[in-house]
């Protein structure tokens, strides 16, 4: 059984006169006679007529669920009929209805509530979301709220404290964003690739690639997982920007030697901080009983002035930021793996270091170096992690580094190049051992290092090859340097059988690789 009512709104108007029209919904019929009743005791003569652009289709068959939805035409409202009753009548029935009730936009709030928590990234997630949203008018989606509401969070969202919301932003917006408010089944490809082109206008492809991820994974969910079907999914024919950010950026000539002197100044300013604030103690419970605001200041700048001398005299000089810059060169660890290892995941008598979870979501183990073993040795273990500070005041400390060292457009990831780099020039290694090394999940990654391999393994081919003669159209050829005297020659022309020259050349000359040697 299907049903098809009108639900278009009503349009009066006044010929001659636009300002009198008006639009009213399908169901204030009262209201239309009201303002008709007005008009013509007015002397007007208004005339009312429907817009014809919103149907109402329920269907009804028993042993499917009802289908309740709106189109734009009678046409289309009856075109729906017959298509939904002849999957019904085959018991092929898909039921689309939920695409036409939900947005797209819904299903990004659903995605940030649902999904996104089970993820590491999802400060970045809900970063991203909550921007396309606010740049559609629509409400923003408290995190905090969302991970505290959230059954199974990642288990790395549970033990830090979520971010404080400070209002600053430092992301583009976009005002092309109307598509998300259309319903999912209406969504098409080219309302994303025009996006795409006004997006990559204002940022790098990169972002918008980043963008688009998120994208493909709230279409995926919908219809795998939530079962919102829809014909095709609005993601395929997308046409993805075409970007290359592939880095290549290495150390060069005493960059890394004035790097690590940076990192020990870092070092020392930071030790002496630290001595400087034991010794301070006492003056700072002072200044907490102190009567006002004022003398606090006064008292801990007298404290600092007076402890000062002594702070830099007897100061422990902790390599925490040497040894970190080091780590990274010496173990090709990503910065989040690195600030997330613990002293109980360090084994210096074994030389390694477990890395519990990575970016691929595989754990593996770093070995450690023997300088490097040294200077973890020398760290203090008052603290469960070994690199005791947060990604943001690293970043800052990176900073620092790269001002004090004179280094430019040196990022922080660049040590990680730089690591695989030196053990892919030493030749010693495949690509699988470098792959055992960097922690790369797919060895695709690892190609644009397989031209620092290719010389070391030139060398290789040479040493096993190299002392092999070659033939060609009868003539020996030895590699050039072979050790070979005018008395081997003889030997084994003597040795050759009748008629055969050993070297297929006229019987007073020999070639080889090198100077021309004429028989006495």
């Amino acid at each position: 059984m299907a049903t098809v009512s009108n639900r278009s709104r009503y349009h009066v108007t006044v010929s001659g006169d636009e300002a009198l029209g008006r639009h009213f919904p399908y169901s204030a019929r009262d209201a239309v006679r009201a303002y008709v009743v007005t008009l013509r005791a007015a002397g007007h003569q208004p005339q009312v007529a429907r817009t014809n652009d919103c149907y109402e289709v329920r269907i009804r068959n028993k042993g499917f669920p009802e289908l309740h939805t709106t189109v734009s035409s009678e046409d289309e409202a009856g075109a729906l009929i017959a298509f939904i009753e002849g999957q019904r009548a085959t018991h092929l029935y898909i039921d689309y209805s939920k695409a036409l009730k939900v947005t797209f936009a819904d299903l990004l709030v659903r995605y940030l509530r649902e999904e996104a928590p089970r993820q590491k990234g999802f400060e970045m997630v809900a970063y991203k979301i909550n921007g396309l949203l606010e740049d559609a008018g629509l409400p923003r989606v408290d995190p905090a709220e969302v991970l505290r509401a959230h059954p199974a969070p990642h288990p790395s969202l549970t033990v830090r404290a979520p971010r404080r919301a400070t209002g600053a932003t430092v992301r583009t917006p976009t005002g092309n964003l109307a598509w998300l408010h259309r319903s999912f089944a209406q969504l098409m490809p080219t309302d994303i690739n025009d996006y795409i082109d006004e997006r990559c206008q204002w940022v790098e492809a990169s972002t918008v690639d980043r963008e688009l991820d998120i994208f493909s994974s709230v279409c995926t969910l919908a219809t795998k997982t939530w079962r919102i079907e829809v014909a095709r999914s609005p993601m395929d024919g997308v046409r993805r920007p075409r970007y290359y950010n592939e880095r290549d950026r290495r150390l060069q000539g005493d960059e890394e030697a004035r790097l690590l002197d940076a990192a020990y100044d870092e070092d020392r300013r930071r030790s002496i901080a630290l001595r400087l604030e034991a010794l301070m103690t006492d003056a700072r419970t002072e200044a907490e009983l102190a009567a006002t605001v004022y003398q606090q200041k006064a008292t801990i700048r007298e404290a600092r002035e007076r402890f000062l001398p002594e702070a830099e005299a007897s100061y422990t000089h902790v390599p925490l930021i040497e040894a970190f810059v080091q780590f990274q060169l010496m173990t090709a660890a990503r910065r989040s793996e690195t600030l997330s290892v613990r002293w109980s995941d360090v084994d210096l008598g074994e030389r390694t270091v477990y890395i519990a979870e990575t970016k691929n979501g595989r754990p593996r183990k770093l070995p450690v170096r023997e300088g490097l073993a040294e200077l973890l040795a020398a760290l203090p273990h008052t603290e469960a992690r070994v690199f005791p500070v947060t990604a943001d005041h690293l970043r800052k400390i990176w900073s620092r580094l790269c001002a004090a060292a004179g280094i430019e457009d040196l990022r922080m990831h660049d040590l990680r190049h730089e690591a695989i780099s030196r053990v892919a020039d030493t030749g010693t290694m495949s690509l699988v051992d470098l792959q055992a090394f960097s922690g790369h999940r797919d060895t695709r990654m690892l190609l644009r290092y397989a031209h620092l391999c290719a010389k070391h393994l030139a060398q290789r081919l040479d040493a096993a090859f190299g002392a092999t003669p070659t033939v060609h159209r009868g003539l020996r050829r030895l590699p050039r340097g072979a050790a070979l005297t005018l008395t081997d020659l003889v030997c084994e022309s003597a040795a050759a059988p009748a008629g055969v020259a050993p070297c297929a050349l006229p019987p007073n000359v020999v070639r080889f690789p090198g100077p021309r040697i004429v028989s006495a």
